[in-house]
């Protein structure tokens, strides 16, 4: 059979994504970025960054600190690609474990109370300069904010990473360059704003406190970020969503506690500095107590409870399947589709498409009409669907669906959870 035109563009874009190397490959990515940057959650940081890195001097000129940003920026999107192509995108097996959440959370933290200006590192800054920080912190503030916008443009940046993994037939230095200089170019694209705003000159409004202001904005979002990092890794352990804010607001607590129980006549950087170790004893405390005292981890609750429970489970009005065979046998016998959910704790967008899935009366009522089975990423069933090369989108991350006839032959698979009205065609609207 002919492909339809829409098959023939979805092959074109997977080709020029992945394994194409002509002008229009790069410029799509670089125009992908482009327009990436204009998303709601991306772009009204710009003017606030740009005037963030206008207090920041360097005897390298003013364009250096700009240029710089520019650079970790888009260094955080290179480095994407050379992971990408080394690993066939599997990094993300990585950030599904607790540990890395909470270090990443961690990083995060510090880094928004040095961007609040609240904490100093003297590795970043600058000899000889008398105000501002060093290109050394601009250089990480830019990759921090690689790691956000990254996040934010999730579902391209996702498109880009399978198309690499599944052209990567084999790993050489060529293919890694070509990888990375790809998702740099998109990168690049993200980050072309901030270029235009910072070094060809858009005016920026006269300083003033307002410019205070904006720098402890900046970093409360980061610390937010900060927050859901630790969600993820939390999640990861076993703890509900209540624990996480019980710890988030112990420690908010306890660090606010030392702050203001020093002298105020310190310099803030030296009290918070104090604050965060506090906090980190405690934690530490915590974790070493937990060690001595042979306690199991909690990080096998999931597995145990991934392998012990029960066969199906109840989400409002529907019954999803947890056992693949039981799943298939009732779909032979009613002859319906198979509509499969790949489920982590850790995502997001995972919980958001389950609340999607009785707030959307068009994707409730095609749901009902098939047979629903929810694959957990710590279970077996999960990595059998990950080995299957008809799947490479699970070697990126989550979340994933699928729609498959009663059978199991591939209907349709994609990585939006938004898209109900496709899920609702190939499940019989």
């Amino acid at each position: 059979m002919t492909p339809s035109w829409f098959e023939q563009a979805n092959a074109w874009l997977a080709h020029q994504l992945g394994a194409a190397t002509g002008f229009a490959s790069f410029g799509l990515l670089l125009l992908g970025g482009a327009l990436a940057s204009l998303l709601p959650c991306v772009y009204p940081l710009y003017p606030i960054t740009a005037a963030v890195l206008s207090k920041r001097q360097s005897r390298l000129g003013r364009f250096a600190h700009p240029l710089v940003y520019y650079a970790g920026m888009t260094g955080i999107y290179f480095a994407f690609g050379i992971v990408a192509s080394l690993t066939g995108g599997s990094f993300n097996d990585v950030l599904r474990l607790p540990a890395v959440n909470l270090a990443i959370a961690g990083l995060m933290v510090l880094l928004a109370l040095a961007t609040a200006g609240l904490l100093h590192f003297p590795a970043f800054t600058s000899v000889g300069s008398t105000t501002g920080t060093g290109l050394g912190s601009t250089l990480a503030m830019g990759a921090g904010a690689g790691l956000l916008s990254s996040a934010c443009v999730g579902p391209v940046v996702v498109s880009i990473l399978v198309s690499l993994a599944a052209s990567t037939t084999q790993v050489s230095a060529g293919v890694a360059l070509l990888a990375a200089f790809k998702m740099m170019l998109f990168g690049m694209g993200v980050g072309l704003p901030l270029l235009l705003i910072g070094v060809f000159g858009v005016a920026l409004p006269r300083g003033g406190p307002w410019m205070v202001r904006t720098q402890q904005a900046f970093g409360l979002l980061i610390a937010w970020f900060a927050v859901s990092y630790i969600f993820k890794g939390l999640a990861g352990l076993g703890f509900s969503s209540g624990a996480g804010w019980a710890l988030v607001v112990g420690a908010v607590l306890l660090a606010s506690a030392v702050y203001f129980a020093q002298n105020p006549e310190h310099l803030a950087q030296e009290r918070t500095k104090r604050s965060v170790l506090a906090v980190a004893a405690v934690i530490g405390f915590f974790v070493i107590g937990r060690a001595l005292l042979g306690m199991p981890a909690v990080a096998s609750v999931p597995s145990m409870l991934a392998t012990s429970g029960p066969v199906q489970e109840r989400h409002g009005n529907l019954d999803w399947h947890l056992d693949k065979n039981a799943a298939y046998a009732a779909a032979a016998q009613t002859g319906k589709p198979v509509f499969i959910d790949f489920h982590g704790d850790w995502c997001t967008n995972c919980k958001a498409f389950q609340e999607r899935t009785l707030a959307d009366a068009k994707l409730n009522a095609a749901l009902e009409r098939a047979v629903l089975l929810k694959v957990r990423d710590n279970t077996a069933l999960f990595d059998e669907y990950r080995r299957d090369p008809r799947f490479p989108e699970l070697k990126v991350g989550l979340p994933f669906l699928l729609v498959t006839d009663a059978k199991g032959a591939l209907l349709y698979k994609t990585s939006d959870y938004t898209k109900s009205d496709e899920i609702a065609l190939f499940l019989g609207e």
